[in-house]
């Protein structure tokens, strides 16, 4: 195996848990593309840290690659966040720093989340240290299906 990629998977090819991996070696290694030539290693055993996410979307968007669907329907008592997605700055275990800037001289501060939880304001904010965030309301839901759903076939 290469970094939780079974043998069935050739190299150069996604791991086994993130279809935007690239497994090559020897020796053998996996990585997400996060900026023009910068690779960040990745372990196809475990999940992938949110802000290495982050940094892929944002670099793959950049590029016209295929990222995530944008356009899903918040909740009526979520947060509103009107900031979108950024291109996050990540400590080198994948969380993320808790001062963001996005390449520019306006910064705040985030959550462990990569949430922002401050109003924003310039280089000299101060954001002390990352705010745990532990509970995170998710509401999955799926694309509406054919309404004649036979039981027998659900089984098997």
């Amino acid at each position: 195996t290469c970094g939780g990629v079974f043998s069935s998977f050739s190299l150069g090819s996604p791991c086994a848990t993130m279809k935007w991996a690239t497994c090559d070696g020897p020796p053998c290694s996996c990585y997400l593309l996060v900026g023009n030539g910068v690779k960040q290693l990745i372990d196809c055993k475990a999940l992938i840290p949110k802000c290495f996410l982050m940094k892929a979307e944002m670099y793959r968007a950049g590029k016209g690659l295929n990222i995530r669907s944008i356009g899903r329907k918040q909740h009526e008592t979520a947060i509103v966040d009107n900031d979108g997605i950024y291109d996050p700055e990540c400590e080198n275990d994948g969380k993320f720093k808790a001062k963001q800037c996005n390449g520019t001289d306006v910064c705040w501060c985030v959550n462990s989340a990569g949430v922002r939880r401050t109003d924003k304001g310039d280089q000299s904010l101060k954001c002390e240290k990352l705010v745990e965030t532990h509970w995170i309301r998710l509401q999955l839901t799926h694309k509406e299906g054919p309404t004649n759903v036979n039981k027998d076939n659900l089984k098997a």
